[in-house]
């Protein structure tokens, strides 16, 4: 990994967008043109300009991704982000980090773990 990306992730957990920018940018150009590095930085860049609310410069650089990807056939976790983030820009469905993570069936509220000791103890209670 490059020093200037790991930088960037620092700054973005951090909240200095400007400064994560700017150390992603540079990280780009230290990784060359056409190389899955890069766009793994793209992708992340992409992320970090959709979370700043800067529309078009995220969709500029998903399509980036999108492109390599194709032409590749690697990196399909990026192409997976940049796919979903593009829908989310062209209305198809939410934006991913609004969906929800739990499977359908699942309930909102865990149920209590009904063990022997769990069980055992509700009997107590009704003596």
């Amino acid at each position: 990994m490059n020093i200037d990306f790991e930088a960037a992730l620092k700054y973005i957990d951090l909240g200095n967008y400007e400064r994560a920018v700017e150390k992603l940018n540079s990280a780009i150009a230290a990784a060359g043109e056409n190389t899955d590095e890069e766009m793994q930085y793209r992708c992340v860049l992409g992320e970090l300009y959709a979370n700043m609310g800067i529309v078009n410069r995220s969709q500029e650089e998903f399509v980036r991704v999108m492109k390599y990807t194709e032409d590749s056939t690697t990196l399909p976790k990026q192409r997976a982000i940049a796919q979903a983030y593009l829908d989310a820009f062209a209305g198809k469905t939410a934006m991913p980090k609004e969906q929800m993570k739990r499977p359908g069936d699942a309930p909102l509220v865990p149920k209590p773990r009904q063990d022997a000791a769990f069980i055992a103890k509700q009997s107590r209670k009704h003596r």
